[in-house]
């Protein structure tokens, strides 16, 4: 199968409730993404909420992935309607959108998104993302609209307590939970892990009423079986930590090592 094929085929593995993992990259680096894509995870995502990323940046770190056959999506740093349209633009294969916690935000996320007749996302086919005009037409937009991954991340106590009306919404394909912002803003104390457990809870039974894939953050393969047991499909994991622990563990024990000879 060649790259087009398999990023073609993402959404709808999601769709369809494949399990996957994806490496979240907060770096202006595309040979961190190329890393990532040959280490095997399902996807990347380009992390511009929280990292120093721009839109050129997302550019070139989308072509890195592609070229190793990763699919990408990109955290934007908000609701933006400008950097989704930009982002799409690119070439990505889909958008999340942090702290949402309203079905109304998802409408609008879709409809930023999507070409007319569905959405309202403006057309540029010199854009990256329809080959600079080798796809054009009404053909390009729909396969565009059907191969865009529409995602959100829920990380407050509101947007749980949303979780229904938000996953009601048509054309939210998965859903993110944020653990470690829904745990500050419930704030630290000793009941913070129950609540966070009870929030876990909540989303992945809800994604199952209403056939939305949920997706949550791990660090471990310990993780990735105990959010499966629970019914996520999707886990994330950020790249940084795990290249920081790898390094610091060669350190020590080559240190060990050096001292013992």
């Amino acid at each position: 199968m060649n790259h087009q094929d398999e990023r073609s085929r993402f959404r709808q593995r999601v769709l369809d409730g494949d399990k996957l993992l994806g490496a979240f990259c907060p770096a202006p680096s595309p040979e961190l993404i190329e890393v990532a894509a040959y280490s095997g995870f399902d996807f990347v995502v380009i992390d511009a909420e929280h990292g120093p990323i721009t839109i050129s940046d997302v550019v070139h770190m989308t072509r890195a992935a592609h070229s190793a056959g990763a699919p990408v999506i990109v955290r934007v740093p908000e609701y933006s309607g400008e950097f989704i349209m930009r982002s799409l633009d690119a070439g990505v294969d889909g958008i999340l959108v942090p702290q949402v916690e309203e079905a109304a935000e998802v409408q609008r996320i879709f409809q930023a998104m999507h070409y007319p007749p569905v959405g309202v996302r403006g057309l540029a086919f010199y854009a990256r993302a329809h080959g600079f005009t080798r796809r054009t037409g009404p053909e390009a937009m729909n396969s565009a609209n059907q191969h865009v991954l529409t995602s959100v991340l829920v990380e407050t106590p509101k947007g749980v307590e949303n979780i229904d009306e938000i996953m009601a919404v048509q054309g939210l394909d998965m859903v993110l939970v944020g653990t470690g912002d829904l745990a500050a803003n419930i704030g630290y104390g000793p009941e913070t892990a129950a609540k966070v457990d009870a929030a876990v809870t909540r989303v992945a039974e809800a994604g199952k009423r209403h056939g939305v894939t949920t997706a949550i953050a791990g660090q471990s393969a310990d993780d990735a079986a105990k959010f499966a047991r629970r019914g996520y499909k999707v886990m994330v994991t950020g790249m940084l930590p795990h290249l920081l622990r790898f390094c610091t563990d060669f350190v020590n024990a080559s240190r060990k090592g050096m001292e013992a000879d």
